[in-house]
């Protein structure tokens, strides 16, 4: 094998793993679009953008399993979105806030807590949706920042 299909080869083979690696956590710095998901570490839950039957409307829930989407929690149940420009962002003050394609936020989590310095939220095995600390474990109370939210 020559060296340039090598490179090739390991070039395309970094991408699949990539790509086939779920993640679960986001940060201030990146977003969730509509067709992107979160996925808890053992793979129980996904939080991302669906449309309910034949409908229309999108809308931003966590749901269990990965083939179907039979949502367990939905966050702008009250405000669909249009289209699929959704973006779901974690602001500097540990906010989860969801954009529709104005860039106006239709939903957005609610904290009484002060907020943390380098927030990051991620999906848990339970299905829970938290904002922590970054570098903060999990099942470190003090971690959370704000609201857990709860599969119903």
């Amino acid at each position: 094998m020559d060296y340039i299909s090598a490179l090739v080869l390991r070039f395309s083979l970094l991408l699949i793993v990539e790509t086939a690696m779920a993640i679960d956590t986001i940060n201030t710095t990146q977003s969730i679009r509509d067709g992107q998901t979160l996925i808890s570490a053992d793979g129980t839950y996904v939080l991302g953008y669906f449309n309910p039957g034949i409908s229309k409307s999108r809308y931003l829930g966590i749901w269990f399993g990965v083939s179907v989407v039979t949502p367990v929690w939905v966050a702008n149940r009250e405000a669909p979105l249009n289209d699929s420009s959704g973006v779901l962002r974690l602001t500097e003050k540990g906010t989860l806030v969801l954009l529709n394609s104005s860039g106006n936020i239709i939903w957005s989590t609610n904290t009484s807590r002060s907020p943390a310095r380098n927030p990051v939220a991620q999906l848990l095995d339970s299905g829970n949706l938290v904002v922590r600390e970054a570098g903060m474990e999990q099942n470190n109370r003090n971690g959370l920042v704000v609201d857990i939210l709860e599969v119903t």
